[in-house]
């Protein structure tokens, strides 16, 4: 998933073909993270616009940033974040739009402009295209943050075909080019860093690391797993989780205390009286952490090298 695959993936879009649907989307944020809630509205010929979206995208962030995979201090202004359609952070939200387009209720546009359903956070076109080998459909999804509904002075200077200028009462959609989100060829892309919200990828970031520290308890390795937790438990060490590797925690639980005690302090870290990973102090903490994440200078599985941020100690 790189700048070309994004690119071909945008030249071979024939919007023509697919099945669209258009919706809006409002957001609830609770104590177990963001929700959104999808209103599908009626509205034709939605393949013009997401035609536009298409050009936009050709023209603009994809000719002028890099896609890079996704990183939790990843930038939009430096590149276009990408992850796999699978990839957890992504993947329960993902699923929750599509059944939300597949089985919604479909709602007139007048009545979302009256104010009578939920405030509008967002709006998205999705469109399906039937595989005909019977497989999977292709799937292609648009989203946009904000209201698209334009109201005031702008709404009542309307110009018809002759250059007369007439009223418009009522609040008018008006669609930018611009898009936040991109689903499409099984690979979503970030434009703006702002949707990141709606997607809830720091809740999920926590959510991840609670359940790689589960897999760091039943393996048995912390000597002070609580305090490992509360080490792990912060919004600097919670985005390592994403790197973990549990071929390293594995590794590590399959060795005897003398072959353990030799191969931790290469990086720093000692064990306890019970052969335990010595998890006492934050410091050895992060070590371990950095050292399951794939953020030590040398693969402690013999593998391809891996980046790093700490030096082993002797």
């Amino acid at each position: 998933m790189n700048t070309e695959t994004l690119t071909k993936e945008l030249r071979n879009l024939d919007t023509g073909s697919f099945a669209w649907k258009f919706a809006f989307y409002s957001v609830r944020r609770g104590r177990d993270g963001t929700e959104l809630d999808w209103n599908l509205c009626e509205m034709r010929d939605i393949e013009l616009q997401t035609d536009a979206s298409k050009e936009f995208l050709l023209l603009k962030p994809v000719a002028e940033k890099p896609v890079a995979p996704y990183s939790p201090v990843w930038s939009d202004r430096e590149n276009i974040a990408v992850l796999a359609k699978d990839n957890e952070l992504v993947r329960e939200t993902v699923g929750d739009v599509i059944l939300s387009f597949r089985q919604g209720e479909v709602f007139s546009p007048e009545e979302f402009a009256a104010g009578r359903l939920p405030k509008i956070g967002g709006y998205a076109f999705y469109g399906e295209k039937a595989d005909p080998a019977g497989g999977a459909p292709a799937q292609a999804l648009f989203m946009r943050r904000g209201n698209p509904f334009v109201t005031g002075a702008s709404a009542r200077l309307c110009t018809t075909g002759g250059g007369a200028v007439v009223s418009c009462d009522s609040p008018i959609l008006k669609f930018p080019a611009a898009v936040d989100f991109l689903l499409l060829g099984g690979a979503c892309y970030f434009f703006s860093s702002a949707i990141q919200k709606d997607f809830s990828l720091e809740d999920r970031r926590f959510a991840i690391t609670g359940r790689r520290m589960a897999l760091i308890a039943e393996s048995g390795i912390a000597g002070d797993y609580e305090k490992l937790e509360q080490t792990a438990m912060t919004s600097k060490n919670a985005r390592k989780f994403l790197d973990f590797d549990k071929e390293i925690l594995d590794y590590i639980a399959r060795l005897s205390i003398l072959k353990r005690e030799e191969f931790l302090g290469v990086y720093g870290l000692t064990i306890d009286r019970q052969g335990c990973v010595d998890t006492a102090s934050t410091e050895q903490c992060e070590l371990l952490i950095d050292l399951l994440c794939c953020r030590s200078c040398l693969d402690p599985l013999g593998r391809l090298s891996v980046g790093t941020n700490i030096t082993p100690r002797e």
